[in-house]
């Protein structure tokens, strides 16, 4: 009985650890290292096929590759990660790799520098090569035309090196000709450069001119980002090798997940995605069909190779995952970088190892591997060798022509083999460009027709692709007065338009042109004025970029009048931030007259509440009480003046509520209450009247003024909160709350009275004894943790000693006083089990009170370690008895809370990493290994941070945006709660998971085999593999609870359609689709005799992103009803209808299920063929 204990103690982990799997420290199986093994697993996407280009011993541990316009492959390789040993010196290598007769094969390999440690990227160019060399960027060069690097000269220094994987990485050349470079959220770079010291702390990009040694952040944020590439029109995209939102479309200044001080975060284009390690983008016209213009990226955990495909959509683009590339079941295939070269062959360096993670696992674990690794080589069946020359040997001209080629490799080479000769040549000659090559692009130049420039908007002309790309690489030389160039911005086609607008970022210096056709007036700041009139969005993102760096009050005024209320996320948070980071110039214009920006309501808002201060909240309150602000905007002003209101707007807003109708009361009760509690702000006058609320017929009003008597310290109301409180027939949360009131007001009339309370004295109030608790623990911290112990040696049942203890161990004090209350005091062993469980789940372990509530309860400690004998057994049992099916029922019970902290295809909690792809990552003897201590090792991101207020409340969860001004916490409920700074007096890493303990020690033993089976599945090629189609994962149930005879009777008297509305007395739970994307039936509630049936209901959201024609694929659309914010659709197995506005849309479902034989209902997204894009809500 005792191991059935320690087994079922350890197997409830699976459910709450953080799943990164901490490694495979017990793996047992180690693959052969044998490439044609291994080559053998591939499964490649139709059309392609794969050859071996080079492996060890030509190679080993490949982490970044790059070409250069030799048509050489260089390689960063790294046999000392993840940690360089004592007394020993790295020795890693950059790597040349050669293909010398164009049959796929590498056929020379040259060892090009050593001495190195941990280069985690390169990139050759400027007549050597950059390599990211831990702390360093350096450049190394042959001097003497020997293949070895002779020369190494450190360009930058000051980068972080708090985390080995997380050092500077992802070398990329711009079609700006700046270079790109990653960091991740672990590392922390002060870096001196000519221009002053730049700072980038966490995970972000970087920006380089090697040239100039300008050096900028690019974008902040994301865990892990590892891959980077850009469009063939310059937009920009990542990947995130420790995320889970698949590509991310990024652009100047974006602020991610997990960028360090963020206040505002934009997400990626596939929420639960894996995590993806480099990103390229497929070109040519030799591909197989469909796969020109691919996304590409490795989900190295899953070891496959995932493609997307993005399309334009408003500002940004939408991004639905396709065909894999390649997929295999080969444990130690690690693909971590991908490249198309210059034969039209996809590139992929598989770093090759079985242990893929670092921090979570022994640096000196002997299963690493450091030998081996592979480039695989990715190609179109029948792909012909080249026969051109490469850009290295072409003249000038026939660089010119390249631009044309219908592959990226080659255009990209090109444009930087041009650019570089430009380069050397102005460093030659003292700053004066080639003049052959000045001359041969002056003279394509000319051939672009359009009228004489007068910097108006009837002046547009249309570019060649060609003649696009000639003038974006001539743009980093060129002056202001040359027209050809400076008149792009006003090229007909926005993506053309959008391009030359990035590039106008870097000349804000020129001189303004004394010029009457020119407006007298700078080029780069004339051409944002006139971008951010365009009618296309992308185009007026790029103007906002540019008129955010040019920063004066013109420019940002002009940026106010692209807020829309039709903007989408990605042009919504370029505004936010622009007016975030610019508000000390607009600022004193907006208080002395806000119309000067706008007449426009929804602009002046947006500027209002991209401001840190409080001076824009009575501007934007005059306009309210006069009526100028719309009705369908109240909730944005009331949120102003909540989060910004001094005790003036404070003061104004009580006496409108005073007088408003029900609806517009109620709301701003609730933001009195909020500013109150969070901000700590009253009105400056009549607070007396708050007791004339108590007295209400309205029980919403009723509820805020019994809160806002004890948040505003009236003491003359004790009376009335007491004979609320006493009121049975009043509901019971507004008897809490009088509680908590007579808490907030103090004093021994309240201490005295809610002890009486807590410790079961006045048995008409036991419903409301742990709230008594609760509320002393306000004011009254020994008196409650007596309280509570008290009645936790009443209980006969375990149920209540959650709700009892949270009081106290959620308080900085409580865990003490409860050990003082618990000498001497006896508790059921029941009890105790219970209350040791949820002492252990504390942010900082605490041994005393472990040991004080053993000693009450009589009980031993016991041992959670596991034997290797039954670690192999229960393994055994696992592999061959589990049952998928049935582990995943297990998984879903509500009991176990799984899904309420983890996601599965991006549907579930947050609050721990998706699951999609853990069985992929972990050998099963591993995964129970790693689990029987949850707080061994926390993944990256999701680390418990605790925090202490000063009030004393203790509040743990895993940050999801942290600043200056506040921290959001998530904790183990899903739930995020803001604490703002000022309120905090200790902030730290907390050693413990937010999993809690033993949730599932009553499982019986095959149920915990079944879950163990199910959980090892996911993301195994040929088991449990997340659809790749967009399907609806997440649901909202209709379920009422005890209110269930009222929302029948209220369906069946309002007719079906009843359940498509947003009446608040239908209750609503949220749901979840099973693995394959099928919602069942089974646990949903059934509505009867409603017209002759019985029915349930489901209904989610989905996100249109672009109005027009939109669809969806029904499995089996058999006595199913669906509503379209509640227009009904005519239903079959595909449905196409038209979205006329974009953002959240909701579409319900009502299920005859007997009629479809409770069949699980399993809907996808597809291509209506039309200009609609809509995407699914987790």
């Amino acid at each position: 009985m005792q191991r059935l204990i320690r087994l079922a103690f350890i197997l409830m982990l699976l459910c709450w650890c953080s799943p990164e799997l901490r490694a495979q420290r017990g793996l047992t199986e180690v693959p052969d290292t044998n490439p044609a093994m291994e080559k053998a697993s591939f499964q490649v996407a139709d059309g392609f096929e794969v050859n071996l280009f080079a492996s060890d011993p030509m190679i080993a541990k490949p982490i970044q590759m790059n070409w250069d316009s030799k048509g050489r492959l260089w390689v960063a390789t790294s046999e000392t990660y993840p940690h360089v040993k004592p007394g020993e010196k790295a020795n890693d290598k950059v790597m040349i790799l050669e293909d010398t007769d164009g049959d796929g094969v590498v056929d020379r390999s040259t060892e090009f520098a050593d001495r190195l440690l941990i280069p985690t990227a390169i990139l050759p160019g400027d007549g050597g090569v950059y390599v990211a060399n831990s702390t360093e960027l350096l450049h190394l060069k042959d001097t003497d035309g020997d293949g070895k690097a002779d020369e190494r000269r450190i360009i930058l220094s000051g980068f972080g090196t708090e985390d080995t994987h997380h050092i500077i990485h992802t070398l990329k050349r711009g079609p700006d000709g700046w270079i790109y470079f990653n960091q991740s959220i672990y590392t922390h770079s002060h870096v001196e450069t000519p221009h002053g010291v730049r700072r980038l702390l966490a995970g972000g990009t970087w920006r380089f001119n090697p040239y100039t040694m300008e050096l900028e952040v690019y974008t902040r944020g994301l865990v892990n980002p590892w891959g980077l590439v850009f469009d063939k029109w310059g937009q920009s995209f990542e990947t995130d090798g420790a995320g889970g939102e698949g590509v991310h479309y990024v652009f100047p200044d974006v602020v991610m997940f997990t960028a360090y001080n963020a206040e505002r975060i934009v997400h990626g284009l596939n929420p639960g995605q894996p995590k993806h390690c480099g990103l390229e983008i497929l070109s040519g016209n030799h591909l197989p069909a469909g796969w020109d213009g691919r996304f590409v990226t490795n989900d190295f955990r899953g070891n496959r190779i995932n493609s997307f495909e993005l399309s334009p959509s408003g500002s940004g683009y939408v991004s639905v995952q396709k065909d894999h590339l390649l997929v295999s079941n080969y444990v130690s295939f690690r693909p971590v970088d991908i490249l198309m070269g210059p034969d039209g062959a996809i590139y992929v360096a598989d770093w090759y190892n079985p242990i893929i993670q670092h921090g979570e696992v022994d640096f000196r674990d002997d299963r690493r591997d450091h030998e081996h690794g592979r480039i695989w080589r990715i190609a179109p069946q029948g792909l012909q060798k080249v026969d051109r020359k490469l850009p290295a040997d072409c003249s000038n001209q026939e660089l010119v022509d390249l631009l044309k080629s219908d592959q990226k490799w080659w255009r990209d080479q090109a444009r930087s083999e041009l650019q570089q000769r430009l380069e050397s040549e102005r460093k030659i000659s003292g700053g004066n460009v080639d003049q052959q090559i000045t001359n041969l692009l002056m003279g394509e130049m000319a051939k672009i027709k359009h009228p004489k420039l007068e910097w108006n908007d009837d002046n547009w002309f249309e570019l060649t692709y060609e003649q696009f790309e000639l003038a974006r690489t001539f743009a980093p030389f060129k002056d202001a007065q040359t027209t050809p160039f400076w008149s792009l911005s006003f090229v007909k086609q926005p993506e053309m338009q959008a391009a030359y607008l990035r590039l106008l970022g870097d000349y804000l210096h020129l001189p303004r042109w004394e010029d009457a056709k020119y407006q007298n007036g700078n080029p780069v700041e004339l051409a944002a004025l006139s971008a951010i009139k365009s009618e296309h969005p992308q185009v007026r993102l790029e103007a906002v970029h540019l008129l955010r760096k040019i920063g004066t009050l013109d420019a940002l005024k002009a940026a106010a009048s692209a807020i829309s209320a039709e903007n989408d996320r990605f042009l919504e948070f370029a505004l936010w931030h622009t007016f975030r980071e610019s508000e000390g110039i607009w600022l004193p214009k907006f208080k002395e007259d806000p119309a000067w920006f706008s007449e426009d309501p929804q602009q002046l808002l947006t500027l209002a509440n991209a401001a840190r201060s409080g001076e824009v909240v009575l501007p934007i309150l005059k306009m309210w009480q006069a009526g100028r602000i719309a009705a369908t905007q109240t909730p944005q002003v009331l949120q102003l003046i909540a989060d910004r209101g001094d005790a003036q707007a404070i003061d104004q807003l009580w006496t409108m509520s005073q007088t408003a109708e029900a609806a517009q009361r109620h709301a701003i009760l609730d933001k009195l209450v909020e500013t109150a509690d969070r901000r700590k702000v009253a009105p400056a006058s009549n607070l007396a009247g708050v007791q004339n609320l108590l007295q209400d017929q309205d029980t919403h009003v009723r509820l805020r003024g019994c809160q806002l008597c004890g948040l505003w310290g009236q003491q003359q109301t004790r009376p009335a909160l007491t004979a609320l409180a006493e009121n049975e027939a009043d509901p019971l949360n507004l008897r809490a709350e009088a509680l908590y009131s007579l808490a907030r007001l103090g004093g021994a009339e309240s201490r005295d009275y809610l002890k009486s309370i807590a410790q079961g004295e006045q048995k008409p109030l036991l419903n409301l004894q742990v709230t008594a608790i609760d509320a002393l623990s306000l004011f009254q911290m020994k008196i409650a943790a007596d309280s509570a112990v008290l009645a936790l040696t009443k209980l006969e049942e375990a149920g209540k000693v959650n709700e009892l203890l949270n009081p106290i161990l959620n308080r900085k004090q409580g865990p003490g006083l409860l050990i003082q209350s618990l000498k001497d005091q006896k508790l059921s062993p029941e009890v105790a089990t219970v209350a040791i469980r949820r002492a252990s789940s504390l942010p900082q372990p605490n041994p005393a009170l472990l040991d004080a509530i053993r000693q009450a309860g009589g009980l031993s400690a016991v041992s959670q370690e596991m034997s290797a004998e039954e670690m192999q057994q229960l393994v055994t049992e696992i592999t061959q008895q589990g049952n998928i099916q049935r582990g995943e029922e297990i998984y879903r019970r509500e009991k176990l809370q799984c899904l309420n902290c983890h996601a599965v295809g991006g549907a579930g909690g947050k609050v721990g990493p998706d699951l999609s792809s853990i069985g992929a990552s972990a050998p099963v003897d591993y995964l129970v290994d790693s689990l029987i201590n949850p707080n061994k090792k926390i993944k990256e991101g999701y680390h418990t941070i605790q925090v202490v207020t000063v009030d004393g409340l203790v509040v743990t969860g895993v940050a999801v945006l942290e600043n200056q001004q506040e921290i959001h916490l998530r904790d183990a409920e899903g739930k995020i709660k803001v604490i703002a700074s000022e309120d905090i007096e200790l902030k730290k890493n907390s050693p413990v998971s937010l999993m809690p303990a033993d949730l599932v020690s009553k499982l019986r033993r095959d149920e915990l085999v079944d879950l163990v089976r199910f959980i090892s599945s996911l993301g195994k090629t040929g088991e449990n593999v997340v659809s790749k189609q967009q399907l609806v994962r997440t649901w909202q149930v209709l379920n009422p609870g005890d209110q269930i005879r009222a929302v029948n009777d209220a369906i069946r008297h309002n007719g079906v359609e009843y359940a498509a509305t947003d009446d608040p007395v239908l209750v609503w739970k949220t749901g979840y689709s099973h693995v394959d994307g099928s919602l069942h039936l089974g646990d949903l509630v059934w509505m009867g005799n409603i017209a002759g049936t019985s029915l349930q209901f489901a209904r989610t959201n989905l996100d249109v992103i672009q109005a027009g024609k939109i669809g969806l694929r029904i499995e089996d659309p058999t006595g199913l009803r669906m509503w379209w914010d509640g227009q009904e659709l005519k239903v079959g197995q595909e449905i196409t209808w038209e979205a006329q506005t974009t953002g959240q849309h909701r579409l319900t479902i009502a299920s005859d299920s007997q009629a479809r034989s409770m069949k699980p209902i399993r809907i996808e997204i597809i291509d209506a063929g039309g200009t609609g894009q809509v995407t699914t809500v987790n």
